[in-house]
């Protein structure tokens, strides 16, 4: 049986659907768990003069997400 490295059952990306949802999930400050693999979502917050910022990555596949947002 061929072997497959990690880096090649990566995926480039969250579909925009799962996009919608993620972010929902973290604005809601729901638990968020990655919409293709079940694994736990790691959100890690940054700000950008008046914009918040999330990259959201998924440790299971390795899909990440980037989103901004104007602070409150």
């Amino acid at each position: 049986m061929p072997r497959v490295s990690v880096s090649a059952r990566r995926s480039a990306g969250f579909s925009l659907d799962d996009a919608a949802r993620i972010r929902q999930m973290i604005v809601s400050d729901s638990p968020s768990e990655c919409p293709q693999c079940g694994f736990p979502l790691e959100a890690t917050v940054g700000e950008d003069g008046d914009r918040s910022i999330w990259l959201v990555r998924c440790h299971g596949c390795g899909r990440s997400l980037v989103m901004q947002q104007p602070k409150s």
